[in-house]
């Protein structure tokens, strides 16, 4: 079995625990490492990702920090947008990257809510449902009229820019998940300084296309044109 294959019976597993009946997911039970509350999923979660991925290297979790040891970095994100799940807002997944010699190598990340799975390596970046595997090849959306902008609600000049400039976006709430739909999109915005376990695997699902990543924003587009425009007002 390898990485990859670990990564996948993990979120099945994961995604298992997310439909069992009677067990209450969403209770707080301490402050995690990356400084957010962790609540029962969160960490029933990385309790199931450590299981599965710590014979592969040092782990970097929100949860609980760094557990183990190796050479190689799993860095993990168990439940990209635990808000939104306690919430039954149905946008919420997980992001796993490996790192080698200090470069991400493979990176998946999961919707829970739809089954959506992206998995990206040196060779490819193929999307697919987690009950099929029936992979196909990423590819962009060139009919895209909205973008995502994470933690809008953040925003005290761009959201006015972009209102100003007709540019429509929607904000779900789950970076990871945002950043490996971002072919599909017409941009990713996320205003903040993002941590690691955040963006690793999403942003190096998105190597390929226009990235902007300074200070309090992070950008990302397919789109050449639309890229300049944001990032212009970014910028001013």
């Amino acid at each position: 079995m390898n990485f990859t294959d670990s990564v996948i019976l993990a979120n099945k597993e994961i995604l298992k625990i997310i439909n069992e009946k009677g067990i209450d997911l969403s209770k707080e039970v301490k402050k995690g490492a990356g400084g957010d509350i962790s609540r029962v999923i969160d960490i029933k979660a990385e309790e199931v990702f450590i299981k599965y991925l710590s014979k592969y290297g040092k782990i970097i979790s929100e949860e609980c920090g760094v557990f183990g040891e190796g050479l190689d970095e799993i860095i993990i994100d168990p439940i990209d947008g635990s808000e939104n799940f306690i919430s039954n807002l149905p946008y919420f997944g997980s992001s796993v990257a490996r790192k080698q010699d200090g470069r991400v190598s493979e990176a998946v990340i999961v919707n829970f809510a739809n089954s959506d799975i992206f998995i990206k390596n040196h060779t490819s970046f193929k999307k697919a449902k987690l009950y099929d595997l029936n992979f196909s090849d990423v590819i962009i959306n060139n009919y895209a009229t909205i973008g995502i902008y994470e933690r809008a609600y953040a925003s005290k000049k761009l959201v006015y820019l972009m209102n100003n400039e007709s540019i429509k976006y929607r904000s779900p709430g789950a970076i990871a998940l945002s950043l490996a739909y971002a072919h599909e999109v017409q941009f990713v915005i996320f205003e903040g300084i993002p941590r690691e376990y955040d963006v690793c695997a999403g942003l190096y699902m998105c190597e390929d296309i226009y990235i902007y990543n300074e200070g309090k924003f992070l950008l990302v587009s397919k789109d050449k044109k639309i890229f300049d425009r944001l990032l212009k007002l970014i910028k001013g």
